[in-house]
């Protein structure tokens, strides 16, 4: 899962999850549906009335009403939504600034207008490839517009139960006192890097996990690297959690 750094004018870091491809994809399928049932509602409704097509005014009529809505429908919804239309309103993800601001009406318009060549020009495949290979998941258009497509809710969700499982000095003894020298987001570091680990135990994370733990004895001091890693840096989390809680 791609992560977004949002950093604000205050100079806060805000982590999302990106979008993936599928629920982009998604989506925008919803979204095509919406648009393909509103169609033939008023091609029905045209027919029912009986509108001649022999009368050119009439036809520029039900071609503003037809083709407009249709045209405009991703930039009016996700101006009206604030990021969102109805299908990524379904999915749960919605655009974003990256500077943290709110985005404007110039923002979702240069991303209205390069789905002409992210989409429509190339069947989705220039789209496809852009948000699979940049690094925050970015279609031509958010790069452009310096935006990005985020999950609402996390992936990992943290309930009630686990912090009341969070261990204090009762259940565990610190091993490693100096830990309380690093900080919230060095312990945040280690943490996603043993969740990628276990759920992905390549050799590349398996690295992360070596250079994690010798950097962290590097920093506590220590006369040697411990031997099993993994098992030193779950020490490291619970010690951090005890001594600063």
């Amino acid at each position: 899962m791609k992560k977004v750094d949002i950093v604000t004018s205050h100079n806060i870091s805000i982590e999302y999850d990106a979008a993936s491809v599928a629920s982009r994809g998604i989506a925008l399928f919803l979204d095509l549906l919406i648009l393909l049932v509103y169609f033939w509602i008023v091609l029905f409704v045209c027919i029912s009335f009986g509108f001649s097509t022999y009368d050119f005014n009439m036809m520029a009529v039900i071609f503003y009403v037809l083709m407009l809505p249709v045209m405009f429908y991703s930039l009016f919804m996700e101006y009206l939504l604030k990021g969102q239309t109805v299908g990524k309103l379904a999915l749960g993800i919605r655009v974003v600034k990256l500077n943290g601001e709110n985005a404007n009406i110039n923002d979702y318009t240069m991303r209205w207008a390069f789905k002409i060549v992210d989409f429509w020009f190339s069947a989705g495949s220039i789209a496809a490839m852009f948000i699979a290979t940049t690094e925050k998941g970015q279609r031509l258009g958010d790069i452009l517009a310096q935006t990005a497509i985020v999950r609402n809710k996390p992936q990992q969700v943290y309930s009630i139960r686990d912090i009341l499982n969070i261990k204090d000095r009762s259940k565990h003894e610190p091993t490693y006192l100096g830990v309380s020298k690093f900080t919230d987001e060095d312990m945040i570091l280690i943490k996603n890097a043993i969740n990628r680990v276990k759920k992905y135990p390549n050799e590349p994370h398996k690295q992360l996990i070596r250079e994690l733990a010798i950097r962290a004895a590097e920093e506590l001091k220590l006369p040697e690297v411990p031997q099993k890693k993994l098992t030193f840096l779950k020490t490291l989390l619970q010690d951090y959690i005890v001594l600063t809680r």
